[in-house]
Protein backbone atom coordinates (compact mmCIF):
# COMPACT_ATOMS: atom_id res chain seq x y z
CA UNK A 1 0.00 0.00 0.00
CA UNK A 2 1.42 3.40 -0.59
CA UNK A 3 1.97 5.92 1.99
CA UNK A 4 -0.33 8.98 2.08
CA UNK A 5 1.26 12.48 1.23
CA UNK A 6 0.43 14.39 4.25
CA UNK A 7 -1.45 17.84 4.39
CA UNK A 8 -1.03 21.10 6.69
CA UNK A 9 -4.41 22.52 6.32
CA UNK A 10 -3.52 26.34 6.72
CA UNK A 11 -4.13 28.20 9.39
CA UNK A 12 -8.20 29.68 9.42
CA UNK A 13 -9.01 26.98 7.03
CA UNK A 14 -10.98 23.97 6.49
CA UNK A 15 -11.71 21.19 4.18
CA UNK A 16 -15.05 20.54 2.47
CA UNK A 17 -15.95 17.20 -0.03
CA UNK A 18 -18.08 18.12 -2.98
CA UNK A 19 -19.82 14.93 -4.08
CA UNK A 20 -23.13 16.07 -6.38
CA UNK A 21 -23.28 19.38 -7.70
CA UNK A 22 -20.61 20.83 -5.51
CA UNK A 23 -18.03 18.77 -7.45
CA UNK A 24 -18.16 21.53 -9.59
CA UNK A 25 -16.22 24.64 -9.18
CA UNK A 26 -19.10 26.69 -10.81
CA UNK A 27 -21.66 26.28 -8.53
CA UNK A 28 -19.01 26.58 -5.23
CA UNK A 29 -17.91 29.77 -6.14
CA UNK A 30 -22.29 30.67 -6.92
CA UNK A 31 -22.30 29.86 -3.09
CA UNK A 32 -19.18 31.62 -2.09
CA UNK A 33 -20.06 34.90 -3.67
CA UNK A 34 -16.58 34.94 -5.32
CA UNK A 35 -13.81 33.23 -7.60
CA UNK A 36 -12.46 30.02 -5.29
CA UNK A 37 -8.38 30.56 -5.40
CA UNK A 38 -7.48 27.88 -2.57
CA UNK A 39 -6.31 24.39 -4.18
CA UNK A 40 -8.14 21.60 -5.38
CA UNK A 41 -7.95 17.88 -4.72
CA UNK A 42 -9.73 15.06 -6.95
CA UNK A 43 -9.83 12.36 -4.09
CA UNK A 44 -11.53 9.44 -2.96
CA UNK A 45 -13.89 8.75 0.69
CA UNK A 46 -13.28 4.91 1.71
CA UNK A 47 -16.97 3.39 2.71
CA UNK A 48 -19.20 5.73 1.78
CA UNK A 49 -21.58 5.96 -1.26
CA UNK A 50 -23.87 8.42 -3.36
CA UNK A 51 -27.43 7.67 -3.19
CA UNK A 52 -30.52 9.85 -4.56
CA UNK A 53 -32.00 9.65 -1.34
CA UNK A 54 -32.23 13.08 -0.15
CA UNK A 55 -35.72 14.48 -0.26
CA UNK A 56 -36.83 18.11 0.35
CA UNK A 57 -39.88 20.21 0.28
CA UNK A 58 -40.47 22.79 -2.82
CA UNK A 59 -42.65 24.81 -0.45
CA UNK A 60 -39.73 25.04 2.03
CA UNK A 61 -38.89 29.11 1.81
CA UNK A 62 -35.55 28.15 3.07
CA UNK A 63 -34.30 26.06 0.51
CA UNK A 64 -32.40 27.49 -2.42
CA UNK A 65 -35.14 28.73 -4.65
CA UNK A 66 -33.23 28.22 -7.92
CA UNK A 67 -33.40 24.67 -7.17
CA UNK A 68 -36.57 23.48 -5.65
CA UNK A 69 -38.66 26.35 -6.64
CA UNK A 70 -40.81 24.69 -9.46
CA UNK A 71 -45.07 24.59 -10.57
CA UNK A 72 -46.03 21.60 -8.17
CA UNK A 73 -46.50 19.93 -11.29
CA UNK A 74 -44.83 18.58 -14.62
CA UNK A 75 -45.92 17.92 -17.87
CA UNK A 76 -45.88 13.78 -18.41
CA UNK A 77 -47.33 12.69 -22.21
CA UNK A 78 -49.40 16.05 -21.80
CA UNK A 79 -51.14 15.48 -18.50
CA UNK A 80 -50.38 17.10 -14.88
CA UNK A 81 -48.46 15.36 -12.07
CA UNK A 82 -48.86 16.42 -8.69
CA UNK A 83 -45.92 16.51 -6.35
CA UNK A 84 -44.45 18.18 -3.63
CA UNK A 85 -40.82 17.20 -2.76
CA UNK A 86 -37.29 17.05 -4.62
CA UNK A 87 -34.86 14.05 -4.50
CA UNK A 88 -31.08 15.39 -4.62
CA UNK A 89 -27.83 13.08 -3.38
CA UNK A 90 -26.75 11.83 -0.38
CA UNK A 91 -23.81 10.05 0.66
CA UNK A 92 -24.72 6.63 2.73
CA UNK A 93 -21.97 4.12 4.45
CA UNK A 94 -21.45 1.24 2.34
CA UNK A 95 -17.65 -0.96 3.26
CA UNK A 96 -17.02 -1.97 -0.55
CA UNK A 97 -17.28 1.83 -2.35
CA UNK A 98 -14.63 4.08 -2.61
CA UNK A 99 -16.34 7.75 -3.55
CA UNK A 100 -14.54 9.97 -5.94
CA UNK A 101 -15.32 13.73 -4.72
CA UNK A 102 -13.71 17.34 -4.70
CA UNK A 103 -12.07 18.23 -1.92
CA UNK A 104 -11.93 22.57 -1.30
CA UNK A 105 -10.43 24.40 1.70
CA UNK A 106 -12.57 27.20 2.97
CA UNK A 107 -13.06 29.77 5.46
CA UNK A 108 -15.01 28.81 9.00
CA UNK A 109 -17.36 31.95 7.69
CA UNK A 110 -17.32 30.08 4.19
CA UNK A 111 -18.24 26.88 5.44
CA UNK A 112 -21.17 28.36 7.61
CA UNK A 113 -22.57 29.45 3.93
CA UNK A 114 -22.35 26.35 2.60
CA UNK A 115 -23.97 24.70 5.78
CA UNK A 116 -27.18 27.26 4.75
CA UNK A 117 -26.95 26.02 1.22
CA UNK A 118 -27.10 22.59 2.47
CA UNK A 119 -29.87 22.86 4.73
CA UNK A 120 -31.39 19.27 5.24
CA UNK A 121 -27.70 17.83 5.75
CA UNK A 122 -25.28 17.86 8.55
CA UNK A 123 -21.97 18.38 8.40
CA UNK A 124 -20.12 15.35 9.27
CA UNK A 125 -16.21 14.20 9.73
CA UNK A 126 -14.48 12.41 7.36
CA UNK A 127 -10.79 13.45 7.35
CA UNK A 128 -9.90 10.09 7.84
CA UNK A 129 -11.76 8.61 4.81
CA UNK A 130 -9.91 10.22 2.64
CA UNK A 131 -7.81 8.13 0.57
CA UNK A 132 -5.03 9.75 -0.68
CA UNK A 133 -3.70 12.32 2.31
CA UNK A 134 -3.36 12.55 5.76
CA UNK A 135 -3.89 15.64 7.40
CA UNK A 136 -2.38 18.23 9.94
CA UNK A 137 -4.14 20.96 11.54
CA UNK A 138 -7.96 20.50 10.63
CA UNK A 139 -10.71 18.82 9.47
CA UNK A 140 -11.97 17.68 6.40
CA UNK A 141 -16.20 17.83 6.48
CA UNK A 142 -18.93 16.20 3.98
CA UNK A 143 -22.49 17.02 4.08
CA UNK A 144 -25.19 13.98 4.84
CA UNK A 145 -28.70 13.99 4.98
CA UNK A 146 -30.38 14.44 8.68
CA UNK A 147 -32.73 10.68 9.20
CA UNK A 148 -36.09 13.57 8.55
CA UNK A 149 -34.65 14.26 4.84
CA UNK A 150 -33.88 10.97 4.12
CA UNK A 151 -35.99 9.34 1.42
CA UNK A 152 -38.77 6.94 2.48
CA UNK A 153 -40.49 5.20 0.09
CA UNK A 154 -44.06 4.79 1.63
CA UNK A 155 -44.29 8.22 2.54
CA UNK A 156 -42.19 10.07 -0.67
CA UNK A 157 -42.51 7.60 -3.75
CA UNK A 158 -45.70 9.19 -4.97
CA UNK A 159 -45.01 13.10 -4.16
CA UNK A 160 -41.26 13.34 -5.23
CA UNK A 161 -39.42 13.88 -8.19
CA UNK A 162 -35.52 13.94 -9.31
CA UNK A 163 -35.90 17.14 -11.58
CA UNK A 164 -33.53 16.03 -15.17
CA UNK A 165 -32.17 19.39 -15.01
CA UNK A 166 -29.85 18.96 -11.59
CA UNK A 167 -29.53 15.28 -12.89
CA UNK A 168 -27.94 16.54 -15.57
CA UNK A 169 -26.28 19.20 -13.54
CA UNK A 170 -24.04 16.97 -11.89
CA UNK A 171 -23.78 14.34 -14.88
CA UNK A 172 -22.14 17.16 -16.34
CA UNK A 173 -19.56 18.46 -13.86
CA UNK A 174 -18.27 15.00 -13.57
CA UNK A 175 -18.08 14.31 -17.32
CA UNK A 176 -15.73 17.75 -17.27
CA UNK A 177 -13.86 15.92 -15.25
CA UNK A 178 -12.88 13.35 -17.43
CA UNK A 179 -14.23 10.18 -18.77
CA UNK A 180 -12.66 8.21 -15.99
CA UNK A 181 -14.26 9.99 -13.05
CA UNK A 182 -17.68 10.24 -14.41
CA UNK A 183 -17.29 5.85 -14.37
CA UNK A 184 -16.04 6.23 -11.41
CA UNK A 185 -19.42 8.55 -10.56
CA UNK A 186 -21.84 5.64 -11.89
CA UNK A 187 -19.59 2.79 -9.92
CA UNK A 188 -19.95 4.85 -6.76
CA UNK A 189 -23.62 6.04 -6.85
CA UNK A 190 -27.15 4.07 -6.26
CA UNK A 191 -28.69 5.75 -9.75
CA UNK A 192 -32.36 7.39 -9.04
CA UNK A 193 -35.16 5.05 -9.80
CA UNK A 194 -36.12 6.37 -13.76
CA UNK A 195 -39.57 6.55 -13.24
CA UNK A 196 -39.19 9.48 -10.51
CA UNK A 197 -36.75 11.55 -13.14
CA UNK A 198 -39.23 14.05 -14.35
CA UNK A 199 -38.95 17.62 -16.15
CA UNK A 200 -40.61 20.15 -14.60
CA UNK A 201 -41.62 24.13 -14.89
CA UNK A 202 -39.94 26.21 -13.13
CA UNK A 203 -41.41 29.23 -11.74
Amino acid sequence: MNKKSTIKIQEGKVGMIGYGMLSSLKSVEEVLGRKYQDSIYLVHLNGLQRAWNFVAPNNDPNFPAEYINYESYSFDNNSKMTYEKSIFLNIIENKDIRLNCTLYFVTPEELALFDEFELGYTRIDVTDRVEEYNFENGIIYAYKALPSNEFNPERDRDNSIVEKGYLDLVLASYDTLGITHRKEFDNSTIPPDPNLVVTVLHR
